[in-house]
């Protein structure tokens, strides 16, 4: 494999097929996999799914759902093992079967996982991620493993080859035969060993022989032929490095013999042979390189005979299996079967060698120890040249090993290895998932950057050790301080960074940057020695400060570095204008800790008005604070910060005591009979001794307890039902009305309104602002009011600003209302006056549905008054509005049976208009004037039952006469059947 391709493999993104036979299940499945990496293609059938699984680039991994029609999962699985293109992919079973017994059967037919449906996307992810990592671990094994044989047979051929061509050329020019003649320094060689060295003729003398041997050799060569001259005739020396005519050196092996000797016995005449071992010593290379391979590798090899039994191991074989060479040569390598797989596995094995050669894949064999190791096993057949079965070999690596040293690198480069946090490089790939998912859903993040002040004094005090202890204590406050979802970090030595995702309200940020300053201020104890350390801490905020991570970052390390600049122990955000808010808003917590005590806290009062009546039956206590510096601060502002701070407590229970008192004063005037509302904080409700604080505050004030109504929202007993119905029921004991506030903005549900003794139920503002011209607002309301009366609830709608919301609220059957409509929230002494004037809310006759009432609705009041003029005579009581939100009031305060409306209006449509008021008003038969460019949508809207008719312009006056006859006719009808659905 070259690099190129090396590199190619690496990065590709992986390709994850997805298969099952419904689409919002693949489109579900996609959307999961959409924060991973990887390609995804999908299949809607088991053989769309095979075919797909044999195109290039073949699939990393298949997510298969098993209850198809046709070919089923289980089908499908069974192909793909079956082809050797696709056997090696792995599957996981996606599937609704969730019986053990089905995953024990998908998981032997050779499934790689099985995920049972609903899919919980972290685990799915986490699945595919672990499978798509095993894949690339076993190409990548497979990669070495395949370059491994390669090179193996390689050089085994080459050696082959080698000595093929020693023996041709030992065959072709047998050895050199030199002769020496000592008496006259002579030498001879015959044309072979002239051959051998590349000489044209032999060297004359055997000091000219001897100039042609290494230098190095010199000194082995004169000894060895010295001594055997002296006292012996044979002469063998096995490596002597002799120069051939080009300059290169060649390796001799020289014999000879000394064949006569004169009287004194000196050496008269030698001969002998030469011979070029020089392809023997690079063949004994080739040997010891691949001895050293075999040996060396890290991976496991066996090789055994064609019959199975083991001929040679390597030392890995012995460190993975515990089996010595002497204890497995001549053994076969099923003493290292484990039982984990079945037959049915080394069947397809053993079939898979007799077919390709060769198979690899995942096994769980057995240590001689009986310890179970997983392996990656490569097992391929080695032939000689004619075809014939020589050997098997086997390459196996040790995956656990492996795979923990992955976690480990993996780990390592995304966390921090002494505090376990996530480290610079994970910290930005979490801020920009965070980021993603904020522009997504059109939220807020902020990314605070906190940085130890003068912390390098510590490590230079108290040594490494302390500051590391130092650090650790850091990373533990930290934790204590962020939400769940939010991520903490640390970018570098002594710098933290978080990640605020889904950010509500800037002031959050304000919050946790205050409350980590103060946990790092608490002194730290170091070496038995207390130590105090401070931080300085940058924010910015998305989108404002940067859209991505990069800027994010750069902007929140420029207000670091402001905050460092500002005296350290202090925060800064990057927008001069948070700044100022965070100024303000530790100024307001400031000033609040002293607001009881300097008298700027009041209670307001809000009357609470009958809709059937329209006197005054109670009000609503509602907390104002006026501060000298601040001015009027408004309670959106300063009851979160009360809350956060704990001062909610005493401020609360002074708000109870003075509106009870209060209350009592007013009944001993002789006014009205009233009952005072008063919130309860989600805090307040919580404290274990609210019963004793409501009991002893009605007892010194004297009023009597059916007087009071405590308002208590939602957040007050969402995360503990049980101790919220007891404390309930124990505030009904007291003989206190209780009343659920801001129905419909949390997890109101008739499992909870059910389960607790609510006397009231308020409907939040929200839905009351757009009642008359929202049909979704007003769907809640109304559901809101008819569920209460179920349960025996009495209704109150808050923020009621118009005539036409508290008509339609009344025509409903809402109890009562509270807002501008009737009065502002007012001091004590204006409310009094208010009493004494006996005000009452001016209320109308309820509508009813006698008569015939036309409703015209177009912006031209010339039209308007021409249909006025031609539709007065035929005795309607007609109703004109100028836009739709006029038409919208009129209909509120007024039963309608027919609506005649131009197509044409600035605010909105005809069409719009007659789409929302057939939700509001199902019973009404609507009819638009339109022009011939606009019968397509009108066309449309009358398919959907919007509109009964239309006329065009400019209309007929008989025929429109006519039209509105026959409505009117159809509105009776359908009065009298009690449907709302129009022809």
């Amino acid at each position: 494999m070259t690099d190129q391709e090396r590199d190619s493999s690496s990065t590709a993104r992986p390709v994850v097929l997805a298969v099952d036979d419904v689409p919002d299940n693949l489109g579900t499945l996609s959307e999961m996999l959409g924060a991973l990496d990887v390609s995804v293609r999908v299949a809607s059938n088991g053989a769309t799914a095979i075919r797909y699984a044999c195109l290039e680039p073949r699939p990393d991994l298949i997510l298969l759902d098993v209850m198809m029609p046709g070919l089923d999962g289980h089908a499908v699985l069974a192909e793909l093992r079956a082809r050797p293109e696709t056997q090696n992919i792995p599957v996981i079973f996606v599937t609704a079967l969730d019986r053990p017994e089905d995953e024990e059967t998908g998981l032997l037919e050779g499934a790689a996982d099985y995920i049972t449906k609903p899919i919980k996307p972290a685990v799915l992810r986490a699945r595919v991620r672990a499978q798509l990592e095993l894949k690339q671990a076993r190409d990548r094994q497979a990669r070495e493993q395949a370059w491994l044989t390669q090179e193996v047979n390689r050089r085994v051929a080459e050696n082959a080859r080698l000595e093929n061509r020693l023996q041709v050329a030992l065959a072709v020019s047998g050895f050199g035969i030199w002769e020496h003649d000592q008496r006259t320094g002579s030498s001879e060689w015959n044309d072979s060993l002239c051959h051998i060295l590349g000489l044209e003729q032999s060297p004359s003398t055997i000091a000219s022989c001897f100039e042609l041997v290494h230098p190095d050799d010199r000194a082995a060569l004169d000894a060895g032929i010295g001594a055997a001259l002296a006292d012996r005739d044979d002469i063998y020396l096995d490596e002597v490095r002799m120069r051939h005519r080009d300059g290169h050196w060649l390796w001799m092996e020289i014999r000879g013999r000394v064949i006569s000797r004169d009287q004194r016995g000196a050496p008269q005449m030698t001969v002998g042979t030469m011979a070029d071992i020089s392809r023997r010593k690079l063949a004994d290379a080739e040997h010891r390189l691949a001895s050293v391979v075999f040996t060396g590798i890290s991976d496991g090899i066996c090789i055994t005979d064609p019959q199975g039994h083991i001929l040679l191991t390597n030392d890995a074989f012995f460190r993975v299996t515990g089996y010595s060479a002497s204890e497995a040569q001549g053994q076969k390598p099923n003493l290292l079967k484990s039982g984990v797989h079945s037959p049915a596995f080394y069947r397809a094995m053993w079939e898979s060698i007799s077919r390709n050669d060769n198979w690899q894949g995942e096994i769980t064999n057995r240590r001689k120890d009986g310890e179970l190791v997983t392996e990656w096993l490569s097992i391929f057949a080695v032939r000689d040249a004619a075809g014939q079965l020589t050997h098997y070999a086997g390459i196996f690596s040790d995956l656990s090993e492996r795979k923990a040293a992955d976690e480990r690198i993996q780990y390592l480069s995304s966390y921090d290895p002494l505090t376990g946090l996530p480290n610079r490089n994970l910290f930005t790939d979490r801020l920009g998932q965070a980021l993603l998912n904020a522009h997504r859903f059109t939220r807020q993040t902020a990314v605070i950057l906190l940085d130890l002040d003068r912390f390098r004094v510590v490590n230079e005090t108290l040594g490494p050790p302390a500051g590391d202890e130092v650090l650790l204590e850091v990373s533990r406050r930290l934790h204590l301080q962020v939400r769940d979802g939010d991520t903490i970090g640390r970018r570098s030595g002594n710098e933290f960074g978080f990640v605020m995702a889904n950010l509500g309200q800037e002031r959050d940020a304000i919050a946790l940057a205050q409350r980590i300053l103060d946990a790092i201020s608490v002194p730290f104890v170091v070496a038995d020695q207390p130590l105090v350390i401070t931080a300085s801490i940058g924010i910015s905020v998305a989108p404002r400060d940067g859209s991505t991570a990069v800027e994010l970052l750069k902007t929140a390390d420029t207000a670091l570095d402001r905050a460092k600049q500002a005296g350290r122990n202090t925060f800064r955000f990057y927008s001069p204008e948070m700044d100022a808010d965070a100024a303000r808003r530790l100024g307001l917590e400031s000033a609040l800790r002293d607001a009881l005590q300097n008298n700027e806290l009041s209670v307001h009062y809000q009357p609470q008005i009958s809709l059937e009546s329209g006197n005054i039956i109670g009000m609503e206590a509602l907390l104002r604070w006026y501060n000298p510096l601040f001015g009027s601060v408004s309670p959106v502002e300063f009851i979160p910060i009360a809350e956060e701070t704990g001062l909610i407590l005493p401020i609360g229970e002074w708000v109870l005591r003075t509106a009870c008192l209060q209350t009592r004063q007013w009944l001993d005037l002789g006014l009205i009979a009233l009952r005072v509302a008063v919130n309860l904080s989600a805090r307040q409700f919580r404290q274990a001794n609210l019963e004793q604080v409501v009991r002893q505050t009605l007892a010194d004030s004297g009023l009597p307890p059916g007087a009071l109504e405590l308002e208590i929202t939602e957040s007050a007993f969402i995360d503990d039902a049980d101790a919220a119905i007891a404390m309930c029921r124990s505030l009904k004991g007291i003989g206190v009305k209780l009343s659920l506030d801001d129905f419909g903005t949390g997890y109101s549900s008739l499992a909870y309104l059910s389960r607790f003794p609510f006397d009231k139920l308020k409907i939040d503002q929200a839905f009351v602002r757009d009642i008359t011209e929202n049909p979704v607002n007003a769907a809640i309301a109304t559901a809101a009011i008819v569920m209460a009366r179920s349960l025996n609830l009495s209704v109150l709608a808050e923020g009621v600003e118009t005539e036409a919301q508290a008509s339609f609220l009344r025509g409903r059957r809402c109890d009562a209302m509270q807002g501008f409509l009737f009065s502002r929230a007012l001091p004590p002494a204006e409310f009094e006056q208010l009493l004494a004037g006996n005000k009452r809310l001016p209320l109308g006759d309820m509508p009813t549905s006698a008569g015939q009432t036309l409703l015209l609705v177009d912006d031209e009041p010339n039209i308007l008054n021409a249909l006025t003029r031609l539709l007065r005579r035929e005795n309607y009581q007609i109703l004109a509005a100028s836009s739709p939100l006029e038409a919208f009031d009129l209909l509120a305060k007024h039963p309608v049976q027919v609506i005649l409306s131009d197509q044409r209006m600035p605010e909105m449509s005809g069409t719009e208009f007659f789409a929302r008021v057939r939700q509001l008003y199902p019973d009404t038969v609507r009819i638009v004037l339109t022009g011939y460019t606009d019968l397509d949508s009108v066309t449309g809207a009358i398919n959907r039952g919007a509109i009964y008719k239309f006329l065009t312009k400019p209309w007929d006056d008989d025929q429109l006469r006519e039209q509105v006859r026959e409505a009117f006719r159809l509105a009776k009808e359908i009065t009298q059947r009690g449907t709302p659905h129009l022809p």
